[in-house]
């Protein structure tokens, strides 16, 4: 039944979690990265630039993974409108068929699309490395949890 008709889960009302971690957002006041091949080499973004060390080039974007919502895939159409093509390979690849359904009624593949936006099948992708992978040496900007060459 539910694939007939897919809806979001949610979380029964009396549910019981072995931890709930509270984050204030008001904490965090710019972005933390993880840097290439190593998830526990994490900079701010400004330790980032002021790194000599550190490339400051992309080379490709990645937004995909099962770790991201529909609210990315729609920040960034909203990012990109207008812009035309970008100079940086750009991959989009929604989690799930739902939520490129969902991004197509909302015309915001059009948007991926007119960016020059390379747009794979949802699912995996770049995060397993099984349907495409980034070109050798890549400096990847990635919303994945996988930090590996190529991926």
């Amino acid at each position: 039944e539910w694939l007939k008709n897919p809806t979001l889960l949610r979380a029964d009302k009396d549910a019981k979690y072995a931890y709930i971690i509270d984050i204030n957002l008001n904490d965090i006041k710019e972005p933390i990265l993880a840097c290439p091949n190593d998830p526990d080499d994490v900079a701010t973004l400004s330790e980032i630039l002021a790194d000599n060390k550190r490339p400051k080039n992309i080379d490709e974007v990645f937004v995909g993974s099962c770790m991201t919502n529909i609210g990315h895939y729609r920040a960034l159409g909203e990012i990109l409108k207008d812009k035309g093509i970008l100079k940086t390979r750009l991959w989009v690849v929604p989690p799930t068929k739902m939520d490129k359904a969902q991004l197509t009624n909302e015309g915001y593949y059009s948007i991926f699309g007119a960016a020059g936006a390379r747009i794979e099948v949802p699912g995996c992708s770049l995060c397993m490395g099984n349907q495409a992978r980034v070109n050798d040496g890549a400096v990847v900007f990635s919303t994945s949890t996988r930090n590996f060459d190529n991926r």
